[in-house]
């Protein structure tokens, strides 16, 4: 039954919907420090996070590690985590602080359309792979 995941845009869509969490995390992180002086913004940006997670699935290479302190080649499965930057806006407050509130909770909007989206898409890849076991059973 885990095989059958693998077939379908299931595990992408999964990626997709924790790439859309790291990314609230980090606009609500930013949010919340907006008051706080020398407070840089981070980003997340959707786009290119995906955009690396496919050109990782359709490399052919795969290297593998035989220590651990080696440094990563490719085996690894792509963490959204590690590709939040900071945004380096210009400062608009004096006090250091680079969050722009209005620029965040557009973001924040935008963030959680594409969660509802996707999260809808999932279910009902989920709901037709279930039927098609179903029927299989039969």
């Amino acid at each position: 039954m885990i095989g059958i995941f693998d077939k379908t845009k299931v595990n992408d869509l999964n990626f997709a919907l924790d790439t859309l969490s790291v990314k609230n995390n980090g606009i609500s992180r930013n949010i919340a420090n907006q008051d706080t002086p020398k407070y840089k913004a981070v980003k997340l940006v959707f786009s290119e996070v995906m955009e690396e997670y496919y050109s990782n699935a359709n490399n052919p290479v795969s290297l593998k590690r035989t220590n651990s302190m080696h440094m990563p080649l490719g085996d690894e499965e792509l963490d959204p985590r590690t590709l939040v930057r900071f945004q380096n806006n210009p400062s608009i407050k004096n006090d250091g602080n680079d969050v722009n509130l209005d620029y965040e909770m557009s973001q924040q909007a935008e963030a959680e359309l594409r969660y509802k989206l996707l999260s809808q898409i999932a279910g009902k890849k989920v709901t037709g792979l279930v039927e098609l076991t179903r029927t299989q059973a039969q």
